[in-house]
């Protein structure tokens, strides 16, 4: 039933729910597990001689790097993490079509406070758009 997982993660302890969920499908039907983290930026916030956002891309690939051991230690077999940069939903949906995802799992809530309020509600926006299903799991306020 589903071949390809995914699992969109901000890096937040608010996610690790999600990351379960998402372990736990792609174990049970030997799915490979997708893990994206997305580095926000805009064209206001990226300069060609500065790289301001270098910290975040790295925090983004030890967070994706986490998801992937989390995966391979509880036996799934195939993993690719993937960090890139754009507008978080507008990736995260591209992602989901370019490399035919089956099913998402997101959670409800990752960052929590102002940081979220910015942001906006990435879930939401997947979940209106997204041409698979989309697994909401529910976390409530990240601490």
């Amino acid at each position: 039933m589903y071949d390809r997982v995914l699992v969109p993660t901000d890096g937040s302890e608010g996610t690790n729910e999600a990351v379960t969920h998402a372990i736990d499908i792609a174990e049970q039907y030997g799915a490979t597990l997708h893990t994206l983290y997305v580095v926000e930026s805009t064209r206001s916030n990226e300069t060609p001689d500065d790289d301001p956002l270098h910290r975040v891309q790295e925090a983004g690939q030890k967070a994706v790097d986490r998801i992937a051991k989390r995966a391979q230690d509880a036996g799934v077999t195939s993993v690719e993490a993937t960090v890139t940069r754009g507008v978080p939903a507008t990736e995260i949906l591209t992602y989901v079509s370019e490399m035919e995802i089956d099913i998402a799992v997101m959670a409800t809530a990752g960052r929590s406070g102002e940081s979220r309020d910015l942001l906006g509600s990435i879930s939401e926006s997947v979940v209106r758009e997204s041409p698979v299903p989309v697994l909401l799991v529910n976390v409530g306020e990240a601490v």
